[in-house]
């Protein structure tokens, strides 16, 4: 842990403020994705002042870890000690659709009370979102021109609820680029039933995934046909005929227990608007498409399950065929976690199993002390292998995608003439969603999500140099941070690979640089008269010094 801030967990932020000799502290504040909020704290705490993690909620609560961290998220051992920045990057765990949602309407209030004390707190103001739902070019010129996006009303003359002004003639361009990649896990808990003898002694029993295919946390066999049809609550119990066939023909039930076997399948989804299920429905809808009755049929996904598909939230009876829902990709972790102990002379059988990151999934899980020991499937890509949903599959899944009007190599240079993967001033060019639908390298995992930074073009002065480096100097800004210090991505250990995520490759990364954080001056085609880097408003303040973004020199500013 940093000897700097790092070092006052649960100090206050005057404190902390006092101890950097007075130094005016700056702060940005943002929600969104569950899937990677565990690892963006750990990020933003490693880059400035320490803060605990909530999920959104009445009151919010921590995304809990081991004592004594909460609601602090397990620090990461390996920060850097030199780094003395006294910024702050708030973050709260909502879903993200609510994200989206906060972002367009610049609205705080979206996110809800973001601290369980007593009364209710809100951010200040909205300064970025992530999530793993790809904004469209519909979406862009939702944005642009008004329109509806996740229950948010933009108008040139908002008037009632819900409604907002249009945020570009006031925050400028939209921005939107991916800074992870992350699996998505079809996870299970190792143990689906559980025996108390008259005393109250429990013996488990575990699903019995063949030798051929085991591994420590998980292995057990699904392919696309069989997947498909268990998420369309068409296969309901796990000893159906296809999983033993998947499994080379070796049934799941543990040869200890005496009993026949029977587990039916309880399928755990998301209630919020989730980007995790945004990206699984995208998948399901491009591998699932000669299923007759195929429920998921939107090719861009949808952030929410099919109305047909959901059962009851967490707490209420399970619906075979249906999906139990719980709030945030902690509460569906909790939810497929085996927790309950049965009274004496009694039994549970539990057969649940869910998708979500596989960030929440073992070893990742408890590399960050995450209370979840869920196991994760080999799902079947498109190619007809069988992978698990490793770090380095999702990779190889991102593959040959590259970002636009980049030239060919790691350089991420920027050449016009390349416009195969579309241009850089339109935000949704930055994302990735119909090839990394149903992936074909024989190497790749099969469900495969990009974690995207969305955010604006034009910032107060007191916002944007927390948010990028300021050309003048002073402390670093995140997003130079995050794509710069060796801590995210590179280093051994880092942050995204102790939590089963992948870091953008090369290319990617200067790409988003070169465009957005430090415009070009120089070569054949400097990116700075494009004017798309992140800017002071009024000014036009680029992080590259000398050079202005004058779109952003009327607006108001996030």
């Amino acid at each position: 842990m940093s000897i700097k801030l790092h070092a006052m967990m649960g100090v206050s932020t005057l404190a902390a403020i006092a101890a950097f000799g007075g130094v005016a502290q700056a702060q940005i504040n943002g929600g969104g994705s569950s899937l990677v909020a565990p690892y963006h704290r750990q990020v933003a705490d490693c880059y400035g002042v320490d803060r605990p993690l909530y999920a959104r909620g009445t009151p919010p609560t921590p995304i809990n870890t081991s004592a004594p961290y909460t609601p602090y998220i397990q620090p990461f051992a390996g920060c850097p000690t030199a780094l003395s920045t006294s910024n702050t990057v708030e973050y709260i765990s909502t879903g993200s659709g609510t994200g989206i949602a906060a972002v367009y309407s610049h609205d705080p209030l979206r996110y809800g009370d973001v601290d369980p004390a007593a009364g209710t707190q809100n951010y200040p103001s909205v300064q970025y979102g992530l999530s793993e739902t790809a904004l469209s070019n519909a979406d862009v010129t939702t944005y642009n021109s008004g329109g509806v996006i996740q229950g948010v009303t933009l108008t040139a003359s908002p008037s009632g609820a819900n409604q907002y002004p249009i945020p570009e003639p006031l925050y400028g361009k939209l921005v939107q680029f991916p800074v992870a990649v992350a699996p998505v896990a079809l996870a299970y808990d190792p143990v689906y039933k559980k025996v108390a003898d008259a005393s109250g002694a429990v013996t488990s029993y575990r699903f019995a995934v063949n030798a051929a295919f085991a591994r420590a946390n998980g292995g057990l066999r699904l392919s696309q046909a069989t997947y498909c049809k268990i998420l369309n609550g068409q296969i309901t119990d796990w000893n159906d005929a296809a999983i033993t066939a998947d499994n080379g023909g070796v049934s799941l039930k543990d040869p200890a227990d005496p009993a026949s076997f029977s587990v039916p399948i309880e399928l755990v989804g998301r209630s919020d608007s989730s980007g995790t299920t945004q990206v699984t429905t995208r998948h399901l809808a491009a591998a699932c498409g000669s299923l007759a009755g195929n429920a998921f049929t939107a090719a861009a996904g949808t952030s929410t399950l099919p109305p047909a598909l959901i059962g009851n939230a967490v707490g209420g009876a399970p619906i075979s065929g249906k999906f139990t829902v719980a709030s945030g990709t902690n509460g569906s972790a909790a939810y497929l976690g085996f927790t309950a102990t049965p009274a004496a002379s009694s039994s549970l059988t539990q057969g649940r199993l869910g998708y979500l990151g596989a960030d929440y999934t073992l070893p990742n899980s408890a590399n960050n002390s995450l209370p979840y020991a869920l196991f994760t499937a080999d799902l079947q890509n498109g190619a007809g292998a069988y992978r698990a949903p490793t770090a380095a599959n999702a990779t190889t899944a991102f593959g040959a995608n590259r970002p636009p009007e980049t030239a060919t190599g790691a350089s991420g240079d920027y050449d016009p003439t390349v416009t195969a993967w579309g241009v850089r001033s339109n935000p949704a060019d930055w994302t990735r969603v119909g090839n990394l639908a149903n992936p074909t390298p024989a190497q790749a995992y099969p469900i495969v999500a990009t974690v995207n930074w969305i955010g604006y073009t034009c910032y107060a002065a007191g916002n944007v140099d927390v948010v990028r480096t300021a050309s003048a100097g002073g402390p670093v800004g995140y997003l130079n941070y995050w794509f710069d210090d060796a801590i995210v991505d590179t280093s051994s250990p880092n942050i995204l690979a102790n939590a089963g995520l992948a870091g953008l490759p090369p290319a990617w990364q200067a790409a988003i640089k070169n465009t957005f954080l430090t415009p070009t001056t120089t070569g054949a085609n400097p990116t700075a008269p494009l004017n798309l880097g992140i800017a002071t408003a009024g000014t036009g303040l680029t992080g590259t010094s000398g050079v202005t973004n004058s779109t952003c020199s009327s607006k108001v500013g996030a």
